[in-house]
């Protein structure tokens, strides 16, 4: 097991005076002028009698909405069903503990229309979806946060709102807000969940508290204060270069920072490409659980290639016991954006949008994939799992 901590002092937690409001299952106080402890909990039931608690995570990449596949997922009353495009990774999803998705496309009102790229909204009845599947962290600090300015960020709280036992963070309705931490329990162990980007495409937010940018005196300010109000800190980082398989400068600099303030795993999205896996090590000496970038999930890049379709889930177990906690069984296992079209109209004619678990992806099928021929596209199995081999250490593949 990876140790994190040192031992457990649950009295913080005990110490936590400032007031709480209780809305079904939702718990939330906020930072006063003292600096009382601030956290939005959500709970579930769960046993505490065993000395030894595990809870099983899984994390999936961008959540990438465009306007083919939101015109497939639509049913003749109007409304839209995502779940059969998820239908062959839905298993690991929902037997995981918690499982993690970057909704990198704003889901901002219906009331706008729907709208692909470059200024994306993603129908509201994809958060219904999401939470069927069993996804319980959703990050919402992302390049296309801003799109529909405002408005489409309280209307997009207001979404997620209504869905039970999930936290979407990254933008916010008020500095009360911003400054909560949203915090989460599962199994008797609580987790901190913090969501930041490099970035919204130029798009200023109308006041500064609207969502996360890196800002190095924020997160710092945020992760001492998720440190003492839960056992774990997983922070979702939009970041990186696009189509760049390896992270840069900036990506490396914030992840030895996550790892000073000891965070416990930070979850990358955006380059819309798998980058690698590492330990950092802390100044501290912890060690710090960083996912470069987990890739596409669900999406269908018009300028897409190979590696715009190979994607990954990341899974893992928190272990917490009277005097360690640490991470176990990490594990990265690749996904394929698997769609068919013809070759003459691409960008139009892409339909049949499924993801697969690449253990599961058949050489039929990857000679079906429209980008089979592509531009000098070759898409196989073997080369898939080359990429992979060639991005993650094997110490973390199935």
């Amino acid at each position: 097991m990876k140790k994190i901590g040192l031992l457990l002092s649950l009295m913080i937690l005990g110490g936590c005076t400032n007031n709480i409001f209780e809305n079904e299952a939702i718990e939330s106080s906020l930072i006063n002028e003292t600096n009382s402890l601030s956290s939005t909990k959500l709970s579930s039931s769960q046993d505490n009698s065993s000395q030894e608690k595990k809870v099983s995570f899984v994390g999936v990449g961008d959540n990438l909405i465009h306007d083919v596949i939101f015109d497939e997922a639509q049913l003749s009353d109007g409304s839209f069903d995502f779940k059969p495009m998820f239908e062959n990774v839905a298993d690991e999803i929902q037997q995981a503990d918690l499982a993690f998705i970057n909704q990198e496309t704003l889901i901002g009102g219906d009331e706008f229309g729907f709208s692909g790229y470059p200024a994306f909204n993603t129908p509201s009845d994809m958060a219904d979806d999401l939470n069927e599947l069993g996804f319980d962290l959703v990050n919402g600090a992302s390049n296309h946060s801003l799109d529909k300015g405002k408005q489409g960020v309280l209307n997009t709280l207001d979404i997620w709102d209504k869905q039970e036992k999930m936290i979407f963070t990254g933008v916010f309705s008020s500095q009360e807000k911003r400054d909560a931490i949203p915090v989460i329990e599962r199994n008797g162990v609580e987790f901190s969940f913090l969501a930041y980007t490099y970035g919204t495409n130029g798009i200023e937010p109308d006041v500064s508290y609207r969502l996360n940018y890196f800002d190095k005196d924020l997160i710092t300010q945020d992760i001492e204060m998720a440190k003492k109000v839960s056992d774990f800190v997983i922070v979702s980082a939009h970041w990186g270069d696009e189509h760049m398989l390896e992270p840069n400068t900036y990506q490396k600099e914030y992840a030895q920072l996550f790892a000073d303030l000891a965070v416990d795993v930070v979850v990358g999205t955006h380059p819309h490409v798998i980058q690698p896996v590492e330990w950092v090590e802390g100044k501290n000496g912890n060690q710090t659980l960083v996912v470069y970038s987990l890739g596409n999930f669900l999406s269908a890049m018009s300028t897409g290639t190979e590696n715009n379709m190979l994607g990954g889930m990341i899974s893992l177990d928190f272990v917490i016991d009277a005097e360690e906690k640490g991470i176990e069984n990490v594990k990265w296992n690749p996904t394929v954006m698997h769609y068919v079209g013809n070759h003459e109209n691409y960008a139009e004619s892409r339909e049949q949008f499924r993801i697969y678990k690449l253990s599961e992806y058949t050489k039929n099928l990857a000679n079906q994939h429209v980008l089979n021929g592509y531009k000098g596209n070759q898409v196989s199995k073997a080369s898939l799992l080359e990429t992979t081999e060639k991005i993650i250490d094997t110490e973390f593949l199935k």
